[in-house]
């Protein structure tokens, strides 16, 4: 594979680095069932409850770890793949420290890839990245569309658009949790589009219910290159150990 497919796959990738940091937030496919709407909240007050929440949840987190699996496939002109497994150690408010533990498959796609994505959220965490990139009236558009319910939880489902036209923002649907007010899935696009080489980016990040907290359960982009084929890249995160929690004041 070449250099340029690999920044190419880089590239469109590169957008999980931000999305990853978007939330401490579940999954879990639901049966829909949409009240008529005039029986869902207003908008504003599902969003205002939300980022309150998130406030207060980033505020008593001060220090997780966990394991990452990082999978990466190319199908095109060859097929290739890689695997990372990561330990990565959290210090509230914005340091993220990553181990590699093993590592199999492509060297090229370890390396240009995989290795390159977890600088890139190493770069992407500090308090004004995560300020632009959060899921916050400052950077989207919200609109309440149904209301959902599974067997565990139910969800206010959102559609999500970006005030920028940046690759860091995206467009879709979030789903948040009607009891905790967390973000509990993710899907969409990005806002734009991060190289002419990329057709089409789709993702779905997925959360669960660590203790108090919301954490990253899995994260999938699908990659439509224009001529060299495709990729897809998971994350799955596994081990989470609650290490330092604020005493909240009453």
């Amino acid at each position: 594979m070449s250099t340029k497919k690999v920044r190419t796959i880089r590239g469109g990738l590169k957008r999980v680095a931000v999305g990853v940091l978007l939330l401490i937030a579940p999954a879990g496919r639901s049966l829909a069932q949409e009240p008529a709407p005039d029986a869902l909240p207003p908008t504003e007050q599902v969003v205002e409850k939300l980022v309150e929440r998130n406030r207060q949840r980033a505020e008593t987190l001060r220090s997780y770890t966990s394991i990452r699996v990082y999978h990466v496939e190319y199908h095109g002109m060859g097929d290739k793949r890689a695997d990372l497994v990561v330990k990565m150690v959290y210090h509230a408010p914005d340091r993220k420290e990553f181990t590699v533990l093993s590592e199999d498959g492509s060297g090229l796609l370890r390396n240009r890839v995989l290795r390159r994505l977890i600088e890139a959220e190493q770069e992407a965490t500090n308090t004004e990245n995560l300020r632009r990139t959060a899921i916050h009236p400052d950077n989207y558009e919200f609109r309440l569309v149904a209301y959902e319910r599974t067997p565990q939880r139910s969800f206010y489902v959102l559609e999500v658009s970006p005030k920028t036209k940046s690759k860091y923002l995206f467009r879709g649907r979030i789903w948040v949790d009607a009891e905790d007010f967390a973000v509990a899935r993710i899907e969409g696009e990005p806002a734009k589009n991060p190289s002419w080489w990329t057709k089409r980016n789709l993702f779905q990040h997925s959360y669960e219910k660590v203790g108090d907290f919301w954490l990253p359960a899995r994260n999938e982009t699908f990659t439509q290159l224009r001529i060299l084929g495709r990729s897809l890249l998971t994350i799955e995160y596994k081990e989470y150990e609650l290490t330092e929690i604020a005493q909240v004041q009453p």
